[in-house]
C-alpha cells in the first residue's frame, strides 16, 4: 500500500513540475517555419516598362522603272485619192491669152461634153454639192455669178480646189483627194453652168 501511494505521489510531482515549466519549440520545429519561408514563393518586383522607341515611318518604295509617258494618240489617216474610173482625155491646148493683162486659160477640158459630163459626176462624188449645192450655193457661194472672192481664171480657182491658195477658206482636204486632171473637170462642168455676166468670162 505505501508502495502504491508512493509512485502515485512521484507521478503526481512529476506531472505538476511539467506543467509548472513554459513549453519550448525544439531546434527542430524552430526550423521547419523558416524552411517554409524560404519555399514559399516570394513576390516578384514588378518590372519597369521598357521604354518604347518611335520608329521612323516607312518610306515609299520608289519605283524602279521611271514612270512611261503616255503614248500620244497616232495622227488621223490622211485621205486618199478617189478611186474614179478613167475617163476621157484631156487634151485640148487652152487658147493662149489676147495680151499680158488676160489671165490666162489653162483648162484642157474646156469644150469637150464627155469631159464636162465626168465634171458633175466627180463634182459630186467629191461632196462638193454639199457647200455649193448644184453650183448655186448653200453653204458655200455661189459658182454660177459673177462674184469670186480670189478671181474667177482658171490659176486662181484650180489652186484654191488644190488647197495651195494663199489665204483660202476652202478645205484643202480636196487637193489630196482629186487629180489635177479631175480638178480640171469639175471646172469645165463649173464653167458650163455659168449665169453671170459675160463680160466677166475670163476662161
Amino acid at each position: 500500500m505505501t508502495t502504491r501511494r508512493s509512485i502515485w505521489l512521484l507521478a503526481t510531482v512529476a506531472l505538476g513540475l511539467m506543467l509548472a515549466q513554459p513549453w519550448a519549440p525544439t531546434a527542430e520545429e524552430q526550423e521547419q517555419p523558416k524552411k517554409a519561408e524560404e519555399q514559399a514563393p516570394q513576390p516578384k518586383a514588378p518590372e519597369a516598362p521598357t521604354p518604347q522607341v518611335p520608329q521612323e515611318p516607312q518610306k515609299a518604295q520608289e519605283p524602279t522603272q521611271p514612270p512611261t509617258t503616255p503614248e500620244a494618240p497616232p495622227a488621223p489617216a490622211l485621205p486618199t485619192a478617189l478611186d474614179l474610173p478613167p475617163g476621157v482625155a484631156c487634151n485640148n491646148t487652152p487658147a493662149a491669152a489676147s495680151d499680158s493683162g488676160t489671165p490666162k486659160k489653162l483648162n484642157p477640158c474646156m469644150g469637150i461634153p464627155e469631159a464636162i459630163a465626168e465634171g458633175r459626176t466627180i463634182w459630186m462624188q467629191a461632196g462638193c454639192s454639199g457647200c455649193h449645192g448644184m453650183g448655186g450655193g448653200g453653204m458655200g457661194p455661189s459658182l454660177m455669178d459673177d462674184q469670186w472672192k480670189f478671181g474667177g481664171d482658171d490659176e486662181t480657182l484650180f489652186k484654191v480646189i488644190k488647197g495651195t491658195y494663199p489665204g483660202q477658206t476652202m478645205p484643202n482636204v480636196f487637193g489630196m483627194l482629186l487629180k489635177d486632171e479631175h480638178i480640171w473637170k469639175i471646172l469645165a462642168w463649173v464653167r458650163s453652168i455659168y449665169k453671170g455676166d459675160p463680160s466677166g468670162i475670163v476662161w
